[in-house]
């Protein structure tokens, strides 16, 4: 069995996460705000449980915080993840939000 650096796994748990499509839309939205788990249902209309799979799965890569707020979560993407830049030039390349998606970043639970 060949033995991995810790460097490839954490390149391999991000471009994991950037592989999902709803993961590679969540980060777009986190790159001009941080939002809540219930925000996130509502944008994408899937359910809570499937939001806080894809979010923890994101954060256990390092590439989403999470700060708490009374009752509620609140997640934005971690600014000191050495992969930052390539995910910062990643959701550049998917191009500006539609104006009606602007609209749903509105939303608070």
């Amino acid at each position: 069995m060949i033995s991995t650096a810790p460097g490839v796994e954490k390149m391999s748990a991000f471009f994991k996460v950037l592989g999902d499509p709803t993961r590679l839309e969540m980060l777009r939205r986190m790159y001009t705000s941080e939002h809540c788990v219930c925000e996130f249902v509502e944008m994408f209309q899937i359910s809570q449980p499937a939001i806080s799979r894809h979010l923890r799965v994101m954060k256990q890569a390092g590439i989403v915080l999470e700060r708490k707020d009374r009752q509620w979560n609140y997640f934005r993407l971690n600014e000191q993840d050495p992969f930052y830049p390539l995910l910062v030039e990643a959701i550049k390349e998917l191009g500006e939000l539609p104006v009606q998606e602007h609209n749903l970043l509105r939303i608070k639970c």
